[in-house]
């Protein structure tokens, strides 16, 4: 049975594109639940983040899985398949710890990815889909991205979306950060990283502000900003600098009217995916306005000094992968012959058993029959592995 990977990521669409294809974290185990019982696909993990979209499987039939993914965003299918990428068996397993190694990420060796795969892991393991041959793999999965931050470089200095988004801003930004007030929008795990980096720059202001206006307030206290309710984000727009957004949200938070009643210049870094901010606010000349995507550029100078690192990463992904398939290889065999001989075993009982019920018919004594038909069954059970034992032994 093939292991499969499928999906979309930043190298094959654009966010435009991505945001519209994303499971919704709250609706992950309906998704699973689906795959299970109506695609009949026994193991399957869902990772659906700013970067990527995938689907991971193990199945018969890789058109169902390709077909169950298009279906389930409303994308049509002529402009979702182009984009759509499918491996199968040592690809997805490499596809799969290469996604773990931040090697196919926007910021080639971003750490963060790991975290959001185990979480992804651990929702399918509670989900009830995950069994033997997954469980294996993403052991595997963890094994190496940890053997690959340990001994490579690409580990010794982790550079994330968040680290360069404030790099980004440094550059862009007619002030510096320490003289500059800035409005966090969120508070999940992007947006905690962003206050590490920003508070090695020590900023004037920073402000906070989340739905949950609990999480928003633990993060001020923190951090040494200030938090506020979701109601005053208008008022709040009005007196900041720079926004950096970060939210689950399936719709834009920040709109281009919320704007136009703004005067001040404002940089917004918009890091969530489905974004937060419209994009039309591009169009109003005080604003400068950054997606994901916009990082590209900035991530660019950056690849130069760890290619190396990714290389030797690379060679330890492609060793590790030949060892998991191995394993699977041995475990298709065993299953196979397993197979093979309880099919053996099941025509020898069968034949042994029609015989005994023709005696009964024929009113030959029942205990003689019983008897005759248990000693004829052990015997023929028997023989195949005695022979392979002597076999053994000779």
């Amino acid at each position: 049975m093939p292991i499969v990977a499928c999906g979309i990521n930043h190298k094959t669409a654009p966010i435009a594109l991505r945001e519209r294809v994303v499971f919704a974290p709250e609706k992950i185990p309906l998704y699973l639940s689906d795959l299970i019982n109506n695609e009949n696909i026994p193991e399957a993990v869902l990772i659906s983040t700013c970067n990527r979209t995938e689907l991971y499987c193990h199945t018969d039939n890789i058109e169902q899985a390709m077909d169950w993914f298009l279906k389930q965003h409303a994308v049509a299918e002529e402009v979702l398949r182009p984009v759509l990428y499918c491996h199968t068996n040592e690809e997805a397993v490499q596809h799969m710890i290469s996604v773990a190694c931040g090697l196919d990420s926007l910021v080639l060796g971003e750490p963060q990815i790991l975290g959001q795969m185990k979480e992804a892991f651990s929702e399918s393991c509670a989900a009830g889909s995950v069994r033997t041959t997954f469980h294996r793999l993403f052991q595997q999965i963890f094994s190496v991205a940890k053997e690959v931050r340990t001994h490579t470089s690409l580990g010794a200095c982790p550079v994330s979306i968040a680290s360069t988004a404030v790099n980004l801003i440094k550059q862009v930004s007619e002030r510096a950060l320490n003289e500059s007030s800035i409005l966090l929008l969120g508070a999940g795990d992007t947006i905690e990283l962003v206050l590490r980096h920003l508070k090695n720059h020590n900023p004037k202001e920073i402000i906070i502000i989340n739905r949950d206006r609990e999480k928003s307030k633990l993060l001020a206290t923190q951090y040494e900003g200030e938090s506020y309710a979701f109601s005053d984000l208008s008022k709040i727009l009005k007196k900041v600098d720079v926004v950096i957004s970060a939210t689950a949200s399936p719709t834009p938070i920040i709109t281009k009217e919320m704007l136009s009643e703004i005067h001040q210049s404002l940089i917004l870094v918009d890091l969530a995916v489905p974004r937060d901010i419209d994009d039309a606010v591009r169009d109003l000349s005080h604003i400068k306005l950054f997606s994901v995507d916009d990082l590209k550029t900035i991530v660019q100078k950056h690849l130069h000094g760890r290619e190396h690192a990714a290389d030797k990463a690379r060679e330890v992904i492609t060793e590790k992968t030949k060892d998991f398939m191995s394993w699977v290889h041995a475990i298709d065999k065993v299953a196979s012959t397993i197979r093979a001989y309880r099919k053996q075993m099941e025509g020898l009982c069968e034949e042994e058993l029609t015989k005994s019920l023709r005696q009964l018919h024929q009113g030959e004594d029942a205990v003689e029959v019983l008897t005759g038909f248990a000693r004829a069954l052990t015997n023929k059970l028997l023989h195949l592995p005695t022979v392979h034992l002597r076999e053994e032994v000779s």
